[in-house]
């Protein structure tokens, strides 16, 4: 349950730097850098859990 709770805050910080995030300036620009490093971090955190969560499922289904 608290992988849920833990993937479900990524997703919002995500949409909070998504947010945040100027689409005016360019890509890599200094307006930019925070908000893209924290798209960054939270989309490989999600990434991560998405992942462990998967590896329990199958972890169970071969236990059985």
């Amino acid at each position: 349950m608290i992988k849920y709770l833990i993937l479900s805050l990524c997703l919002i910080v995500l949409g909070i730097n998504i947010f945040y995030y100027d689409f005016n300036y360019a890509l890599l620009s200094a307006e930019n850098r925070i908000s893209l490093i924290g798209m960054l971090a939270t989309s490989c955190a999600a990434l991560l859990i998405i992942i462990f969560i998967l590896s329990e499922k199958v972890g169970k289904i071969n236990k059985d």
